[in-house]
């Protein structure tokens, strides 16, 4: 097996969900494929320049990394311009003409059985190698990445944001749809997102979970709340600017030694919330496991978004209880037991119950650890890789 791998971003360091979930499709392919050879092409940007001493040994001895610098920066005019073009600005500022170079000369040079796309924002190089390549195009769809933006411009109070986050989506919506139609498989990660892709597409799809390791890492059950991610996604900002505003300053009256954890690269992005009470602000931290462990309960109350949430699986992983938006929980066949909240009086409800039952807490937090187990297992994923590409 020969394959080659297109990623907007680098996967190492692991700086936020999609890092992670670009790992793990790693050594699930390496444990699907021992012996595969695997070119790794990757576009270190302003904000994702990458960092080649963070990559784990295990994987730098079965994968040639190749980092090719862009710049993704807002240009006002380039965006105004396409406003009245077809392309979406949200893949156009990640079409370079050193990317397209590269690809073409290592499409030239090997003969890939397989190019694996990480992401929408690295499907603009599509065409170019289908005149040159013979490799079956794989797209492993992390969320619908227009519906994203559908969801923050409903979210959105400001009348011009709000209309341009629709422009944006639209526009996207229709790059995605032609780029999923010239693809020959479709990896969804997320149960909900694969059933979008069947009725909207005519490529075959099939889902394709994370895998997740289970960890036996002592939980602390302590009077705190927390939440993990990176604050340069809208949805993550906009999840704890509202849950600190609307949840957060209910619960502190009735509990008033009760604290709000949050830890993510980017939290220059919501220093405003650090200056209300009993709220933290860690900054990136280095083991994202840790930080989880040892701040009680885990919160994610998302208000946008697409996809499985890989912070709220790293959380179950671990043991830890989780509290859950429903847009937090799409795409995840939770058990029962763990809380899914539809609003402000459900999160402060069921969170209310939690802070006074540990018994619960920590029932919550095994059945999040089963279901881990059960349902993203690297056995189970890498044997799905192999049935999947089989075919």
């Amino acid at each position: 097996m020969k394959a080659l791998f297109i990623s907007h971003k680098p996967p190492y360091p692991i700086v936020d969900g999609g890092c992670h979930a670009m790992d793990r499709m790693l050594r699930d392919f390496i444990l699907a494929y021992p012996e595969a050879v695997i070119s790794y092409v990757y576009f270190a940007t302003e904000k994702h320049p990458g960092n080649t001493k963070k990559i784990p040994l295990e994987i730098k001895k079965n994968v040639d990394f190749i980092g090719i610098p862009i710049s993704t920066k807002i240009n006002p005019l380039s965006a105004f311009i396409h406003l009245f073009n077809n392309k979406s600005y949200n893949v156009s500022r990640f079409v370079k003409a050193n990317i397209k170079k590269q690809i073409e000369s290592l499409l030239s040079q090997n003969d890939f059985d397989i190019v694996l796309f990480e992401s929408i924002f690295s499907g603009g190089y599509i065409t170019d190698i289908r005149c040159i390549s013979n490799a079956k195009l794989v797209y492993r769809a992390h969320n619908i990445e227009h519906k994203i933006w559908e969801d923050l411009s409903k979210g959105e109070k400001n009348p011009l944001k709000k209309w341009y986050f629709k422009h944006l989506s639209r526009k996207l919506k229709a790059f995605e749809l032609q780029f999923l139609n010239k693809i020959d498989l479709i990896m969804s990660i997320s149960e909900l997102d694969q059933s979008y892709f069947k009725n909207h597409t005519k490529t075959r799809s099939i889902y394709m979970p994370v895998s997740m390791k289970t960890n036996s890492k002592k939980i602390i059950q302590n009077s705190a709340l927390c939440f993990l991610g990176a604050f340069n996604w809208l949805p993550n900002k906009e999840a704890m600017l509202w849950f600190v505003d609307n949840v957060f300053k209910d619960l502190s009256n009735k509990f008033p030694a009760l604290t709000l954890e949050i830890a993510g690269s980017f939290s220059n992005e919501i220093t405003s919330i650090s200056e209300k009470p009993n709220v933290n602000l860690h900054g990136f931290v280095e083991s994202s496991k840790e930080f989880i462990a040892m701040n009680g309960i885990f919160v994610a109350p998302l208000l946008s978004g697409s996809g499985v949430k890989m912070k709220v699986l790293e959380a179950m992983s671990l043991g830890v209880p989780c509290v859950l938006s429903s847009k937090a929980a799409e795409g995840l066949t939770l058990p029962e037991i763990i809380p899914v909240c539809q609003s402000k009086a459900d999160f402060i409800e069921k969170l209310s119950i939690l802070l006074l039952d540990k018994e619960l807490c920590e029932k919550i937090g095994k059945a999040g650890q089963e279901f881990i187990e059960t349902e993203f297992s690297s056995e189970l994923v890498s044997n799905k890789l192999i049935d999947s590409l089989k075919t």
